[in-house]
C-alpha cells in the first residue's frame, strides 16, 4: 500500500515530524510505503484563468509541468495526506497553487472513497480555517476523509532537548496514532465510507457542475452519477435523502432562474 503525502510547509519540521508518527505507527502492523511530494520543490506554474480544464477537459490545460505527474500519483495512491502550516490563515502559497492548477478536480471528481486524512500546524492560530478549507478540497475531490488533526508547533517542538508542553506532545501524538489506525483498518478494509450530511451536499453541488460544462456532463454521465443519491451506492437514511433530494430540487430551481433570466436579457 502506498500514500502520498501533500507537503504544503517549506521546511522539513514539525509537518514532517507528525507525518513520521502516522507512518510509523501504520508500518507497525503493515508495510505503507509514504511518499513525501515537497510541492515548493516541484515545478507548479500559476493557473491562467482560461477555463479550458472546465470547457473542454483537464486534457486542454495549456500548461504542462509536474502538475500532471502527481495527480497521477494522487489517482494510484492507496491513501492521501493533506499537510499545510497556516500561512497568514491560509495553507502555504505553492499549496494553493497546486489546488488552483486541479480546480477541474472539484467538477470531475478523480479521489471517490480514496481515504484521506488533513494535518494542519500552526504557531498559534488560523488551524480552524486551514482545516476547513483542506476538508473542503479533499471532500471536494471525493476522497473518504478519515481524520482531521491540528498540532500548535511551539507546544510540539523540542527546545533545548526539553518539550515546551511534554502532556501536550505526548496528546498529540496519540490522536496522530489513532488517525494512522483508523486510515489504515480502512484501507486494508477497502469499506466504503457512508456519506455525511457535508458528503451529500458537496456531492449535489458539485453535480450542479455538470449544468454548465459538457466535459462535467460527459465525466459524470460515464461514471453513472447523474440519476445517483451519491458516487456510490451507500446506504443513506431517510433524512439524508430528503437533504439531498432539497439540496438537488433548490440548484434545479435556481438553475432554471438563471436560464429564464439570461433568456430575457
Amino acid at each position: 500500500m502506498k500514500i502520498v503525502v501533500l507537503m504544503g510547509s517549506p521546511r522539513r519540521k514539525d509537518s514532517l515530524s507528525a507525518c513520521k508518527v502516522i507512518e510509523e505507527k501504520m508500518n507497525e502492523s503493515q508495510h505503507v510505503e509514504f511518499e513525501y511530494v515537497y510541492l515548493k520543490d516541484i515545478d507548479i506554474a500559476d493557473c491562467k484563468g482560461c477555463d479550458q480544464c472546465f470547457k473542454k477537459g483537464e486534457q486542454f490545460c495549456p500548461i504542462k509541468d509536474d502538475v500532471i505527474q502527481i495527480r497521477q500519483k494522487l489517482v494510484a495512491a492507496d491513501g492521501v495526506i493533506f499537510a499545510s502550516p497556516v500561512y497568514a490563515y491560509q495553507v502555504t502559497g505553492s499549496f494553493k497553487r497546486f489546488i488552483d492548477r486541479l480546480s477541474y478536480m472539484f467538477h470531475r471528481p478523480e479521489l471517490v472513497g480514496k481515504p484521506a486524512i488533513t494535518l494542519v500546524t500552526t504557531g498559534g492560530g488560523g488551524q480552524r480555517q486551514v482545516t476547513k478549507y483542506l476538508k473542503m478540497t479533499a471532500c471536494g475531490w471525493g476522497c473518504n476523509l478519515t481524520g482531521c488533526i491540528d498540532v500548535i508547533s511551539s507546544f510540539y517542538t523540542k527546545v533545548n532537548n526539553k518539550f515546551y508542553s511534554q502532556a501536550y506532545f505526548d496528546n498529540k501524538n496519540k490522536e496522530l496514532r489513532k488517525k494512522a489506525e483508523k486510515m489504515l483498518s480502512i484501507m486494508v478494509s477497502k469499506k466504503l465510507a457512508v456519506p455525511s450530511y457535508y458528503n451529500v451536499y458537496m456531492f449535489y453541488g458539485l453535480k450542479s457542475k455538470t449544468y454548465t460544462s459538457d466535459a462535467d456532463y460527459n465525466y459524470w454521465q460515464s461514471k453513472g452519477w447523474m440519476n445517483s443519491r451519491y458516487y456510490y451506492d451507500a446506504k443513506l437514511s431517510l433524512g439524508k435523502r430528503l437533504f439531498g433530494s432539497t439540496v438537488d430540487a433548490l440548484i434545479k430551481m435556481m438553475w432554471k432562474k438563471y436560464q429564464a433570466n439570461t433568456i430575457n436579457e
